[in-house]
């Protein structure tokens, strides 16, 4: 019996011995675990600072692309610019051609009138004369489908500095038309040939 009691003693030490020295075997790495940590704090940093090249590139690509929208943008709004500009040069040098031709179509007019009204009064109705007046009525209706508009000059009306050019002055109201040269124009509500009249000086 006492060797069964000798026996079980050494293997009850041998328990306890281990657990003794587990704990401090844990608390220090092995050379190979602090190989391993330095070899993942560098592949950590690496990744790191690859993210932030990335990130670098793409703002300097976002940079570039938002300097080419403005530049298309400041492109497109020039252009509509431009488009403008030549629509309005079109449209003033249409206007201006037209307002040439209309003029020098209104100095033979006008020569046409004078002429009608120094007929002479015994001349006989006649065809040809009424022919004349058709082609006055004709002339009126097509100057007034171009916006051609007569300026009213009445004898005893007022000047309009903007619609009249007083030539002369005789006795007379000061400012009110005593006699007409010529007739004045205006073409869409733009005067485009004064009418020449002689005023009262008062």
């Amino acid at each position: 019996m006492a060797d069964k009691d000798t026996s079980q003693d050494p293997q009850q030490d041998d328990s306890a011995v281990p657990s003794s020295e587990e704990p401090s075997s844990s608390q220090k790495p092995s050379p190979e675990d602090e190989l391993m940590k330095k070899i993942n704090d560098l592949k950590a940093s690496e990744e790191v600072g690859v993210h932030d090249s990335y990130q670098e590139q793409i703002e300097v690509l976002e940079a570039k692309v938002k300097e080419a929208d403005d530049r298309a943008l400041r492109s497109m709004a020039e252009l509509k610019n431009a488009q403008q500009r030549m629509e309005t040069e079109k449209s003033s040098f249409a206007v201006f051609a037209t307002q040439k031709l209309i003029l020098q179509v209104l100095e033979v007019y006008e020569n046409y009138h004078r002429l009608m009204a120094h007929k002479p009064e015994d001349l006989p109705e006649s065809e040809w004369l009424k022919g004349l007046e058709l082609i006055d009525q004709q002339f009126v209706k097509f100057m007034e489908q171009q916006g051609v508009m007569q300026i009213e000059s009445n004898i005893g009306g007022r000047i309009d500095p903007e619609k009249h050019e007083a030539m002369m002055t005789d006795e007379g109201e000061k400012d009110v038309i005593l006699e007409v040269f010529s007739e004045g124009f205006e073409m869409n509500g733009r005067v485009i040939k004064t009418a020449k009249v002689k005023v009262g000086k008062g």
